[in-house]
């Protein structure tokens, strides 16, 4: 028999492919509350198992929703809480939820950085390092710094730029305080040409760990960090300036100074690698989350629930949803209330 073409063994795997695809299940998702785009980041984890249809019917199987408002509360479906916001999930609400505490609820939780969602970034880190030499001579300035917003922000965010502008200019390439010329367009492009960037989160909670920390190694500008207590259980300390090794930001910033002067010393930190002894912590690794959402869709939809839906559940989530969406209601509710308790004291 003649030997078939590349193309017709192209066009049969093509063929395999789609056979796979269409023997995938179907999730039925509506998503509220929360930019569609973050949350389809979410559900690419599971991209190869299934496939999702979108919709805004108020009858969906599964809700994603985030912090932007309180429209869940109108949908049944199996819920679950995402955030790239330092917020602790509310179980009344949600049946699960991946978010930055670290807790533990049995299947109900799993902790999810924001730093896992910049995938470029994070997938940065478990490469090989760079040669110190190389990425020495690309170097031509000392410190960079990007941030738009001080509202309702740490105010260590602010300290620790003045603390190192006391020794040599930060060039501030946000909104705030910007002495470039304006906001830069290209953060990776800007912060790669500095020896050091400040990567100080809004907030310091343990867990609390966005795509900051990551995109400043990406571009091999050493990270000075600020906002998980816990950052060191994660990545190799002496790849970079954990704030919360010194007793205070002054005697961080000392050693900023430190290994700015010293070649030998900043030589030494860029050929750490970024994790404990370069292996990828198991808690960070794509396979676990897959298997935390893998495990909510595999279950036969009515055991996948977990939130209190017994008498006093569902009274609380009424009493939510009128707060909420009925506040005319909420309130009558509370006159009521007050009523009662007033002619009972007389």
């Amino acid at each position: 028999m003649p030997t078939d073409t590349l193309d017709q063994r192209l066009l049969a795997l093509t063929m395999t492919e789609k056979r796979a695809a269409m023997h995938k299940p179907t999730k039925r998702i509506a998503i509220t509350d929360s930019p569609v785009s973050f949350v389809e980041k979410i559900l690419a984890l599971t991209n190869d198992r299934y496939d999702f249809e979108i919709t805004k019917d108020k009858n969906a199987d599964y809700v994603f929703f985030s912090v932007d408002g309180y429209e869940v509360l109108k949908y049944d479906g199996v819920r679950i809480f995402v955030t790239g916001e330092n917020v602790t999930p509310n179980f009344a609400i949600a049946d699960y939820a991946m978010a930055f505490e670290k807790l533990s609820f049995g299947d109900r939780y799993i902790w999810f950085p924001l730093i896992r969602l910049y995938h470029e970034a994070y997938d940065s880190l478990r490469m090989p390092r760079v040669p110190a030499e190389d990425i020495m001579s690309q170097k031509t300035d000392f410190c960079s710094y990007v941030m738009s917003n001080t509202k309702n922000s740490a105010e260590e965010r602010v300290r620790i730029f003045d603390l190192l502008s006391d020794y040599k200019q930060v060039n501030s390439g946000g909104k705030w305080r910007n002495n470039v010329g304006g906001p830069v367009i290209d953060k990776n492009a800007f912060q790669a040409r500095h020896k050091f960037a400040i990567t100080f989160e809004n907030s310091s909670s343990i867990g609390y760990l966005t795509e900051k920390f990551a995109q400043a190694a990406m571009v091999d500008a050493i990270p000075i960090y600020w906002g998980d207590p816990e950052v060191g259980k994660i990545f190799n300390t002496r790849a970079f300036i954990n704030c919360h090794d010194f007793p205070s930001l002054g005697e961080a910033v000392e050693y900023v100074k430190r290994v700015d002067q010293d070649d030998r010393l900043y030589r030494e930190i860029l050929r750490e690698p970024w994790f404990q002894s370069g292996v990828e912590p198991a808690c960070l690794k794509e396979e676990a989350f897959s298997a935390f959402l893998t495990n909510i869709f595999e279950q036969e939809l009515p055991s996948a629930y977990r939130r209190n839906r017994s008498r006093w559940g569902m009274k609380i989530e009424r009493r939510l949803y009128d707060m909420y969406h009925r506040p005319h209601v909420h309130g009558l509710n509370l006159l009521r209330k007050n009523w009662r308790e007033f002619w009972h004291k007389r």
